[in-house]
């Protein structure tokens, strides 16, 4: 168990103690001893299980012809096929969410920005904060091409998906788009541009150009 300087949590909550029982290339299981700071009567410490994970990013891209570009994979987890946005896990050799974002787009999809090509940042938000303690970063990009082949891990295999942006809301109703944290990079898309599902479309179309 090793000991953390004292902080106060917004929340009345001090944590000054953790262990680390799991680490994992990508992820480490954490025990934390936080007390509450609030309650003068309450001072044994309590436990709390913690996913320490390097931080995540999500990107959509938009072809000069208004499609966007998905991914389809296996997920251990579900032991399903998910429909997603290409995206990765941040590494100590990437410069910035961005480069990470760009990276992991053009390994999954061979598909690169063009010259003339806009990469913004759309968000940032903890896809857990009661179990994890990283953050999931939205970006969005356009126009894109494909470039290069695939460049995949062992572990991946990757179906490419290039949908027509009008169709893109209509994956949502009939229940193929699931992946939570895909569905908060949407979010942060609609909340900056747009409210309803043509807006979307047309706010779409604006990165095709």
């Amino acid at each position: 168990m090793s000991t953390l300087p004292p902080s106060d949590i917004p929340g009345f909550w001090s944590c000054t103690e953790e262990k680390v029982f799991l680490d994992f290339p990508y992820l480490q299981l954490v025990e934390r001893q936080c007390r509450k700071t609030s309650d003068p009567e309450d001072q044994e410490p309590h436990r709390f299980y913690v996913i320490r994970s390097k931080d995540w990013c999500n990107i959509i891209p938009i072809t000069a012809d208004g499609k966007v570009v998905l991914v389809r994979q296996f997920r251990a987890g579900t032991l399903s096929a998910s429909y997603e946005f290409p995206g990765g896990v941040v590494e100590s050799t990437d410069a910035d969410a961005q480069a990470t974002a760009l990276r992991e787009m053009a390994e999954e999809t061979g598909f690169e920005p063009l010259p003339n090509a806009r990469c913004k940042l759309l968000g940032t938000a903890h896809p857990n904060p009661a179990l994890q303690d990283n953050q999931v970063h939205s970006l969005i990009v356009g126009p894109v091409k494909r470039t290069r082949p695939q460049n995949l891990d062992p572990t991946e295999d990757i179906e490419v998906i290039e949908v027509p942006i009008e169709k893109l809301p209509g994956l949502l109703r009939d229940g193929k788009f699931t992946h939570a944290l895909m569905l908060t990079t949407l979010y942060h898309f609609l909340t900056q541009e747009t409210s309803i599902a043509k807006d979307l479309i047309d706010g779409l179309k604006a990165f095709q150009k």
